[in-house]
């Protein structure tokens, strides 16, 4: 499937040393950026990579003072549905270095206490990294919840909903949850951010076309030997039983979304507690969903709902 994602950016009034860090498509083994193009009364523009997860980040600067900041910011992405069989996983293969450092923690994916314990009673018995998989996210399934009352995709805080004692949120959050507790039973694990742009065979809830400003969804990825990075997807099970569909469709949807991914969304990057390239002011990142942009070196809020930000997409094949 080809995909036509394109950003949009018109804000009212003058700006001083305006600049802006964009989440673009990213090339994954699925997926593939073929244009990137621009348009606007911007100076700079450059495409850069973190030099940790190697996230792709466009750069954008209007110098001195600019009235009225426009920016058009078009690309094109192949997609292809993923569908890995489990069965195929090999115990014995060796960990690549690149999927290493997945299975550390970081300021909001613990790894010790409570939830090392928690990967370990879930697990207890099992040998086989695909089996493991298994095990913890039929837990997830079992045991998270949506909160409709959580702001966008959420945090992803898995320490706070530990301390809390809930397992709620929304696709960030749960997926998250999956991740640490991967990690914390020694499975290197990491959440992908990215943008729904298609509409889902399975139900619109899965999917989304047109303006999809507000369509931002997280999916988790688990390495696993002989199959390399496995999609895992509880959140948009769970999110699928909340939208009350039949049974049958539940049940295939929770299967699917375990080791298979339809080509409908495209993948950002898979960042998390990270730094920009270039440095911002105002330090590390949680998620890179969103633009995030300075005037003056102070943060300047862009997000889904201010006037002049615009995502619209239209796919074909």
């Amino acid at each position: 499937m080809q995909i036509d994602l394109t950003f949009q950016l018109e804000l009212a009034g003058s700006f001083r040393e305006l600049a802006l860090w964009l989440p673009v498509p990213q090339d994954a083994p699925h997926q593939r950026r073929l244009a990137l193009e621009s348009a606007g009364n911007h100076g700079e523009f450059a495409l850069h990579h973190d030099p940790v997860h190697g996230a792709p980040i466009l750069f954008v600067r209007w110098p001195d003072v600019q009235d009225d900041p426009r920016l058009t910011v078009s690309t094109r992405v192949e997609t292809q549905e993923v569908r890995c069989d489990l069965a195929q996983a090999r115990a014995d293969a060796p960990l690549p270095e690149e999927a290493q450092r997945y299975l550390a923690a970081s300021t909001h994916l613990p790894v010790e206490g409570e939830i090392r314990t928690r990967a370990g009673a879930i697990t207890q018995g099992l040998t086989a990294p695909a089996d493991k998989l298994r095990a913890l996210y039929d837990w997830v399934l079992t045991h998270a919840r949506r909160r409709f009352d959580v702001a966008w995709c959420g945090l992803g805080d898995v320490a706070a909903m530990l301390d809390a004692g809930e397992f709620c949120g929304k696709c960030v959050d749960i997926n998250s949850l999956l991740v640490a507790l991967c990690r914390a039973a020694g499975l290197p694990a990491r959440t992908v951010l990215g943008i729904r742009a298609a509409q889902s065979r399975f139900a619109p809830a899965l999917g989304a076309s047109g303006d999809v400003t507000g369509a931002l969804h997280t999916r988790a990825e688990v390495y696993l030997g002989g199959l390399g990075w496995v999609p895992a997807d509880p959140a948009d099970a769970l999110k699928l039983a909340d939208e009350g569909a039949a049974e049958a469709l539940r049940r295939e949807v929770e299967a699917t979304l375990l080791g298979g991914a339809e080509a409908n969304w495209v993948a950002y990057n898979h960042a998390r507690d990270f730094h920009l390239d270039p440095p911002a002011r105002g330090g590390p990142l949680n998620l890179f969903t969103a633009p995030y942009a300075e005037a003056a070196g102070a943060p300047l809020n862009i997000e889904a709902g201010v006037q002049g930000y615009r995502i619209s997409a239209a796919s074909r094949g």
